[in-house]
């Protein structure tokens, strides 16, 4: 894999930059409050294209990575302005960038995202940045009082929301692994990676909260 320098300009973004690229440009009108990475694409000192990752629900994280759940990351929004108004050609090149120089993938050996057909996406980004298609399934739609789509899943619970049902949708699920099904518990030990409780910390379940830090050898 190449370290080219690319001809766009890639840079860690906050969510601040980035909330109104989101709010206008992508189908769900909205961003994450907290964001484990957040990348832009800058051009004229402006955003024009953006990528939030953050851990999926615990369902989805285990039915991805069974073995280790907490070692799956999701791209769960990626947006950019209307292909007239950048130069930008290709938004894929910075996602396959980020998932092979920018995203730690020693803690994050999984990676997933999803293409929503009703919002018109055949996930043909995710195919040429190396992403693998795998599930497909129909799902409800959820859509709040202003009308922007949402999903039911906020704050570590479902339900939690007041929503409306527009419908249904089909989704098809992509992964981007770096090691083999299967494997991925034992690639994050081999890198140092274990889990730790929080002193003082429960999750909202009322469990003991855990991270997960990096142990030198």
């Amino acid at each position: 894999m190449s370290d080219k320098s690319p001809s766009y300009d890639l840079r860690v973004a906050t969510r601040g930059e980035v909330v109104e690229l989101f709010e206008k440009y992508h189908g769900y009108k909205s961003l994450s409050a907290s964001m484990t990475y957040c990348f832009a694409v800058f051009e004229n000192g402006k955003p024009i294209a953006a990528y939030a990752w953050q851990p999926p629900p615990p369902g989805a994280a285990k039915s991805v990575c069974p073995e280790a759940p907490q070692g799956v990351l999701s791209l769960s929004r990626m947006v950019a302005v209307d292909k007239k108004d950048r130069r930008l050609k290709h938004i894929g090149k910075p996602l396959r960038r980020q998932m092979n120089h920018a995203i730690d993938r020693t803690r994050w050996p999984v990676l997933v995202t999803y293409s929503d057909e009703g919002e018109g996406h055949s996930g043909f980004v995710y195919e040429c940045s190396g992403w693998t298609p795998t599930t497909r399934n129909k799902r409800p739609v959820n859509e709040n009082a202003d009308g922007a789509r949402c999903s039911s899943y906020s704050n570590g619970k479902h339900g939690k929301r007041e929503l409306v049902r527009a419908g249904f949708t089909w989704i098809q699920r992509w992964e981007a692994r770096v090691c083999a099904v299967g494997e991925a518990l034992h690639w994050m030990e081999s890198h140092g990676w274990t889990r730790i409780e929080v002193p003082g910390k429960r999750w909202a379940n009322g469990k003991q909260a855990h991270t997960y830090v990096r142990v030198a050898a």
